[in-house]
């Protein structure tokens, strides 16, 4: 189904870019509802897990620098400046770095950076970094050239975290839960499929290519042996989908899973833990999710509200009303890897 006019100029988008991921323009009430809408993995115990990382695979670790890439709203580096001395927020698209500078202006140890991705090593020393952290942005971006990048930035014995997680999902079995699954996988694709239907070809490359790594869950990314060590690619919850959307439903663009994993030198652990980054949802806290899911979004649900209202009755009643709470889970990769 095309997008129609009107969902189009919601979407309010001048340009045709691979970048699909932008606030245009300043908007803190935008983040401030992102930040509360998205798991939170800010109690200490995740970043506790990349520290510890880091200390194990460096003889002497060095907590002087880390550098947060794709820093949205400042929430990872903020984490990092309780850890490490200095730390570098970067980001390419500056009315981002607007908002992380606004939220973290009490914090001297951070400095801002504009730049994507793939140039940061163009810009900084290399070997000069200890911690690189790229939180929800390789499927945005040119990994091959971005992993490259990061190896040029890290010192040797620096450690690189990637993570991504994906479409949230009820954390119950049985036919109810099946039911609520069913209907909030429906209610994702529809609005991805108003996004990605209707942009052009720089951003139907970009949906293929952030679409091939969620479905093949960052196994894509390849870490050569000539510049890394100590891969771990950790995976919780793979009974559930890391792509937001059905590939079939919301897009016509062939995808295929593909895995870079070198066996011999890698470890990959896979693990059930529906307590992961637990929520618990009512209907209302979908809604709110789904409405901060890209920048647009709640624009997009409101123009074409008779079908999604629709959807979202239907979901309300398979969750038992409005005021019913259920439990929802995640999927979620994290890589680590060091520096050789």
């Amino acid at each position: 189904m095309p997008p129609s006019p009107s969902v189009e100029a919601a979407l309010d988008s001048s340009t045709d870019s691979q970048n699909f991921f932008k606030v245009e323009k300043y908007d803190e009430e935008y983040w401030d509802a992102y930040l509360t809408a998205r798991p939170n993995y800010d109690d200490g115990r995740f970043y506790q897990r990349i520290y510890d990382y880091h200390k194990k695979h460096n003889p002497n670790p060095s907590w002087n620098l880390a550098h947060d890439v794709g820093t949205g709203p400042g929430n990872v580096a903020a984490q990092l400046a309780t850890r490490f001395s200095k730390v570098v927020a970067s980001d390419n698209n500056a009315t981002h770095l607007a908002v992380a500078q606004h939220r973290l202006v009490q914090l001297s140890r951070v400095s801002f950076f504009q730049a994507a991705s793939e140039d940061l090593a163009d810009h900084f020393p290399n070997g000069s970094v200890d911690l690189v952290t790229a939180a929800e942005c390789l499927p945005l971006v040119d990994a091959e050239v971005a992993v490259d990048g990061f190896a040029r930035l890290l010192r040797p014995g620096g450690t690189l975290a990637a993570w991504f997680y994906g479409r949230p999902a009820f954390a119950a079995s049985g036919p109810d839960a099946a039911r609520c699954q069913a209907l909030l996988d429906q209610t994702f694709s529809l609005a991805y499929q108003q996004v990605i239907r209707g942009g052009g070809p720089g951003a139907q490359q970009g949906w293929k290519r952030a679409t091939t790594r969620l479905v093949s869950w960052l196994d894509d990314v390849g870490f050569p042996a000539a510049q890394w060590e100590s891969v771990e690619r950790w995976k919780w919850n793979t009974h559930a989908l890391m792509c937001f959307y059905d590939p079939e439903v919301a897009c016509d663009i062939p995808v295929e899973r593909i895995s870079y994993i070198d066996a011999a030198r890698e470890l990959v652990v896979e693990e059930r833990d529906t307590n992961f980054w637990a929520a618990r949802w009512d209907v209302a806290a979908v809604r709110r999710f789904l409405d901060v899911a890209l920048p647009g979004f709640k624009a997009i649900l409101e123009t074409a509200e008779p079908e999604f209202g629709a959807l979202f009755s239907q979901l309300e009643a398979a969750m038992g009303g409005p005021s019913a709470i259920h439990d929802i889970t995640w999927p979620v990769v994290l890589i680590l890897a060091t520096r050789k």
